[in-house]
């Protein structure tokens, strides 16, 4: 699934550290064909039924997380997606030892966000809330094809003091974000996405976990922590 030639040992130490956080952005991540069976069954997808969370914070934003109810494209890729082979791969590329998966894909899955949506500034919920395990790394894979950078919906993200956004990144076809998720990890999508009616914005979002994390990141249970940068 992952394009062979990705090297995660060239990659570890840019990623390990990067600013505000870290992270990496990678093109090309899928095999092109498999990211473009992908996308062609999403960008026409009937999201009737989709979770959509009503915070005012998140608006025109679909998700959904239950495989039997995506195409089999889609559903294989999210399978893929925690499979030993790419948790070894996040390993490798973060440091992060020992990362779980969440085979029930809680808050992630796919996304799908209309003309006219956002969502704001944010660091994530810190604690799975049934297995007790630490969140540690985000993976979102775009697969926008012909996205145009006028039309918004770039991801971005914030320096721990939210005085400024340290990187916005294109939300392209085949390109893959993966960050380390903390307390100020903050991101968003938060300018409002302007697309044609007849597009939206499409992603994967995949979400690992661990045991045990560093003392110095550990707090008490909380969902989304919205912010209000400046």
């Amino acid at each position: 699934m992952i394009r062979k030639d990705i090297d995660p040992i060239g990659l570890a130490q840019a990623y390990q550290t990067s600013d505000p956080f870290p992270h990496a952005i990678i093109d090309n991540f899928l095999d092109e064909g498999l990211a473009n069976r992908i996308a062609d069954d999403l960008e026409f997808q009937d999201v009737t039924g989709w979770l959509s969370d009503p915070h005012s914070e998140q608006i025109n934003k679909w998700s959904m997380p239950i495989l039997s109810n995506l195409t089999q494209p889609v559903a294989e890729a999210l399978h893929e997606f925690n499979s030993e082979t790419t948790l070894k791969f996040f390993e490798t590329l973060t440091g992060i030892n020992d990362l779980k998966a969440d085979q029930a894909y809680m808050g992630g899955g796919v996304h799908v966000s209309a003309p006219g949506g956002r969502l704001g500034i944010h660091a994530d919920f810190n604690l799975h809330p049934e297995t007790g395990l630490h969140r540690r790394l985000n993976a979102l894979l775009f697969l926008n094809r012909n996205w145009d950078s006028t039309w918004n919906g770039q991801l971005q993200l914030w320096d721990k003091n939210l005085t400024r956004c340290v990187k916005s990144v294109d939300p392209i076809f085949n390109r893959l974000v993966v960050f380390n998720v903390t307390d100020d990890s903050f991101h968003g999508v938060p300018d409002i996405i302007n697309c044609p009616p007849d597009r939206r914005r499409l992603s994967l979002a995949l979400y690992y976990y661990t045991v045990d994390r560093p003392d110095h990141e550990k707090g008490p249970f909380h969902w989304a922590s919205w912010k209000i940068p400046g």
